[in-house]
């Protein structure tokens, strides 16, 4: 089994080397004694917190990875309003051509943003809540899309 310090390297090492992070020095990382890792800290959107939880889960040694500490804070001035981040959120879901579904809804306040409909394959479902995640602006993104 890793050492903590060997697991809090790698897993700033797995930070450091995505290009998905903006500020990745902006992410505290701890390791306990049993391979659990608790990120804490900010990153800008929310699909950077999503590769930051992944950055984690993936270094050997890593049995658990918790991020209720590492918040989204979009860059200063770039607060959207709840019509624009949806405005913006339908536009990428019609933009998006693995998106054959029409039956996709979105609402939002306060940059969390509600998915529901239904779509006919897996991957629709997770093409849109991707395609929304990535909107600056997106704190959070609640999926009801059904597959049917």
């Amino acid at each position: 089994m890793p050492t903590k310090t060997r697991l809090e390297n790698d897993v700033r090492s797995a930070l450091q080397h995505d290009p998905r992070l903006e500020h990745p020095e902006l992410i505290a990382v701890y390791v306990d004694g049993i391979g659990t890792v608790v990120l804490h800290g900010a990153v800008t959107t929310l699909s950077e917190r999503v590769a930051a939880v992944t950055d984690a889960r993936e270094v050997d040694g890593v049995f658990e990875v918790i991020a209720d500490d590492l918040r989204i804070h979009p860059p200063i001035g770039a607060g959207h309003a709840d019509d624009e981040i949806r405005a913006a959120a339908i536009q990428r879901v019609i933009d998006d051509s693995r998106i054959t579904s029409n039956h996709i809804h979105l609402r939002g306040s306060r940059g969390w943003v509600k998915l529901t409909g239904y779509v006919r394959e897996e991957a629709e479902r997770a093409a849109a809540v991707d395609d929304v995640a990535s909107i600056t602006g997106v704190v959070g993104v609640t999926d009801r899309i059904e597959v049917r």
